[in-house]
């Protein structure tokens, strides 16, 4: 196709009067930001389990993402908990952890299974009432 050189010139002229502002990503601002990462962790902490794809759903993230965030956040020590193979993330406070290592310097030698067991009584997996 023989594009002639007047058009050219044209539609660089066209396509350098319109300004692209925003690129379809929404930039939050630092305080919102903070906010949301504040209300994400308080949606763990009050659901207790929770599905990855629901909780990605709630704050508009894709499921790697809210694994990514979920790890960062284990890593830097503010939240507790085992991603299932079901896709669920179940979060364990800091109280039930210490339960949970109580019962297993109280019986010395345990199992996965006694440990398993045993979390069923030390680790609560209700919602919590808000």
């Amino acid at each position: 196709a023989v594009v002639s050189t007047q058009s050219t010139g044209e539609y660089l002229l066209l396509k350098e009067s319109f300004a692209v502002e925003d690129e379809g990503q929404e930039t939050l601002d630092e305080e919102a930001a903070k906010n949301l990462l504040l209300e994400f962790i308080d949606f763990i902490k009050r659901h207790k389990v929770v599905q990855l794809e629901d909780l990605g759903a709630h704050f508009n993230l894709k499921i790697h993402e809210v694994v990514e965030r979920i790890e960062s956040l284990q890593e830097e020590g503010t939240i507790n908990g085992v991603i299932d193979d079901r896709g669920k993330f179940i979060y364990i406070s800091e109280e039930e952890l210490k339960s949970v290592a109580k019962f297993i310097e109280q019986n010395g030698r345990v199992s996965i299974s006694d440990i398993a067991t045993a979390s069923n009584r030390l680790i609560n997996l209700e919602p919590l009432e808000t």
